[in-house]
This record gives C-alpha cells, structure tokens and sequence, in this order.
C-alpha cells in the first residue's frame, strides 16, 4: 500500500476525522462551525482537526481573530467518496487488549531474560 493511502487509512479509522474532512469538503470553517455541523464538542474537534493537520490534510489560518481550517490535499475526498475499505489491521485497538498484548511482550520478555539467568547459573 502506498504511503500516502497507509496515512489516509489510519486517519480514517475515526469516524469523527471522517466528518470533519467532508465538513471542510464543503469549504472553510472555524472551530465552532465544524463542531456543530459534525455534532461534537469543540475539544473533541479540535483534538481530531489537530491530528489532521498535523498529517497535512487539513491547514489552518488565522483571520478576524478566529483560526479557519480548510483541506490541504484534495485527494482525500476521491478516498472518502469511494468509501474503501479501512484494513483492520489498521483499526484502532481497545484498551483492554492493548493491555493485553502488553501484557504477553512483557511475559515473553521476561522469559528469555529468564533463560539467560538459568545458563549463567549453570
């Protein structure tokens, strides 16, 4: 998968960074203007328009006092309206087995620092 879809993938894998970017589809808009139209809570938002521009889908620019955001790159909203699929791989994990898989390294670890010690006993 190139890049640039890998990118897109992840950043999609929120339905609320979905939202946002065909808000903005729809021309420029502040903060307050997104959080209404996508029926979130402005640190919400905000959080999520953020990630966006920090991956360069989204720019921003301050005028009369307010920060306006608007779509860097175009291509996202081919990506959105052919509406592909999003590899599961590429879903974000619940906490519970982020946990667990944390969990399992750690033991695994633990296992070969374990066998080192008995071979140096020896």
């Amino acid at each position: 998968m190139p890049l640039f879809e890998d990118i897109v993938h992840k950043a999609l894998s929120s339905e609320i960074r979905r939202d946002i970017l065909m808000s903005l589809a729809k021309g420029e808009k502040y903060l307050t203007e997104i959080a209404n139209e996508i029926g979130k809570k402005p640190q919400t938002t905000d959080f999520h328009l953020s990630l966006l521009e920090e991956i360069g889908l989204v720019g921003s620019e301050m005028k009369e006092g307010k920060k306006y955001y608007s779509l860097r790159d175009k291509r996202i909203l081919e990506f959105l309206r052919h509406h592909k699929p999003i590899p599961s791989a590429l879903h974000p994990k619940p906490p519970h087995e982020i946990m667990i898989d944390m969990w399992e390294d750690i033991k695994e670890r633990l296992d070969r620092i374990e066998k080192k010690i008995d071979k140096l006993a020896k």
